[in-house]
């Protein structure tokens, strides 16, 4: 039985108040939480639930109302893919409901047979928050939407007051700073252009808050000397650099420097106070957290696999509109990493590897309720012979610089990356039209770099399928599966006949059919 828990709030006051529906007749029972609340029998259809861990690999996850071609990558966001929920209201029962504010509250769906203790004899099948509602004058309809909504929000809010009383401030004045959203860092980046907050003492700022280190200030390329690293602002601005060199306040993310500059400033910065707060897993979770998470809603069990997979330093600038989707999207890509909400609402995240181990689930041409889908696991169905990662990315790309400056600076910081090729010729023997992969990183050092476009080359060298395996929901097994779990499909087609192992990548509950459809890469 579907069983669903709804809060509203009913009132102007905003008073919260919890609505329970059912597929049918259910009361809990008197050592249930809550205990004797009787679900209203009036859901007429759950509707379709489908959570995938790559959202450009398994987008054709069939649901209710259809699917759209997955474009191969493996990199980036996850997706929740939810269809309407309907209650019967052929007398009205829910019409007052238009009348609450359902938006944004709370909603959760579980799986249980009547009798069970509540709610721990229920499986949880999604938490989340209703979009919107809406009645005709047979149904009330539920548009759901999971936390990744919060990713669409821009990252900066904090924004320049513009009220400095020159010499002092660093809030920049009306006719520059005035407005504009203050800049972040995370991990470490090279040759940022930071925001000249104080034109009296030439203070800039590099990040909004604190840094571990702001190794090196440059003068259209050429080099400043450190001088000290001071705790507040007022001290800094006091301190007198000379000519030629810069102070800093590492606590709250400024310098100064000496004088005024003969062209444009850079920087480049180090934020995390070791490199093992400076990983991709570390820094999505600081932006997890930074966009409105709680701890407990972030699986650290997630972040310390992909921590053990890949510790290599990572780093992002942050200046403008950015929202934390794209942000995240720039920094899990660096690593093929996929992050988003399980159906409970927690963060998850992973590195898509090369099936191998223990299987979790095996199944067989009999386990299957209807014949199993393949589809290619990449645009062209080809397999790639060349991958290069783009790495040490400059944010500032310069070409008018001091003469002062070395060649091989003048020719680094013209061009906005390093790259790390990695290839396979022999490839091409076989596939003509084997495709070449560019994977745009945040990566910053080249042996990490190197390391990973082998990696992502000996993934995408070979041929590979994307399965949808349509079973039962009593099929599933009793420790519940989660995204990259190993399963083993033995099939009599596709080469499958001696069994192979694939990673899990999406999960699809058709709950009206009380069906399961797993989405499988291998």
């Amino acid at each position: 039985m579907i069983v669903l828990e709804l809060t509203a709030a009913i009132d102007a006051a905003g008073t919260l108040r919890t609505f329970y529906v059912s597929e049918g007749a259910f009361t809990t029972g008197p050592a249930d939480t809550p205990a004797h609340i009787s679900f209203v029998p009036a859901l007429l259809d759950p509707g379709s639930l489908g959570v995938s861990a790559y959202a450009n690999l398994s987008t054709t996850t069939p649901l209710a109302g259809g699917g759209s071609s997955g474009g191969g990558t493996t990199g980036g966001e996850g997706q929740l893919q939810v269809g309407e929920i309907s209650l019967a209201n052929t007398d009205g029962q829910f019409d007052s409901w238009l009348n609450y504010g359902f938006d944004g509250r709370p909603v959760v769906i579980r799986n249980g047979q009547p009798g069970a203790a509540y709610p721990a004899g229920f499986k949880l099948l999604f938490s989340g928050t209703i979009e919107n509602i809406d009645a005709n004058w047979k149904t009330l309809i539920l548009k759901l939407r999971d936390k990744q909504f919060m990713f669409t929000q821009p990252v900066l809010t904090n924004t320049y007051l513009g009220n400095n009383a020159l010499p002092r401030g660093v809030e920049g004045v009306p006719a520059d700073l005035m407005g504009q959203v203050k800049p972040k860092i995370f991990g470490s980046v090279f040759s940022i252009s930071p925001k000249l907050v104080n034109t009296s003492f030439f203070t800039y700022q590099v990040s909004d808050g604190p840094v571990s280190a702001i190794n090196a200030v440059y003068d259209r390329g050429s080099l400043l000397t450190f001088g000290a690293d001071y705790a507040t602002v007022d001290s800094l601005q006091f301190s007198g650099p000379t000519a030629g060199t810069y102070n800093t306040c590492l606590a709250l993310g400024y310098f100064q420097t000496g004088s005024q500059p003969a062209g444009t400033v850079t920087a480049d910065v180090v934020q995390g106070a070791t490199i093992a707060k400076r990983t991709v897993a570390q820094i999505l979770a600081l932006l997890g957290v930074a966009a409105g998470l709680t701890s407990v809603e972030i699986s650290s069990t997630d972040v310390a696999a992909m921590d053990a997979i890949n510790s290599a330093t990572v780093g992002v600038f942050i200046d403008g509109t950015t929202t934390f989707q794209s942000v995240m999207d720039q920094v899990s890509a660096s690593i093929g990493a996929w992050y988003g909400f399980d159906p409970a609402g927690v963060l998850r995240m992973g590195v898509l590897t090369n099936p191998s181990g223990v299987p979790k689930l095996s199944l067989f041409d009999y386990d299957f309720s209807e014949n199993i889908e393949r589809r290619a696991a990449r645009d062209s169905n080809i397999p790639a012979w060349k991958v290069t990662t783009n790495y040490a990315k400059i944010w500032t790309v310069q070409t008018d610089l001091a003469g002062s400056v070395p060649a091989a600076t003048v020719s680094r910081l013209a061009l906005p990356n390093a790259t790390a090729i990695q290839l396979d010729a022999t490839i091409k023997q076989q596939f003509k039209l084997a495709t070449e992969i560019v994977v745009d990183g945040l990566l910053v050092d080249q042996a990490a770099a190197t390391t990973e476009a082998s990696r992502q080359l000996a993934l995408q060298k070979v041929r590979r399928d994307i399965f949808d395996v349509p079973i039962s929901v009593d099929q599933m097994p009793a420790t519940p599966l989660v995204f990259l779990d190993v399963i083993q499909l033995t099939v009599n087609r596709f080469g499958l006949n001696g069994g192979k192992l694939f990673r899990l990548i999406g999960i699809t509950y058709q709950l009206a059919t009380r069906q399961i459809i797993l989405t499988v890469w291998g």
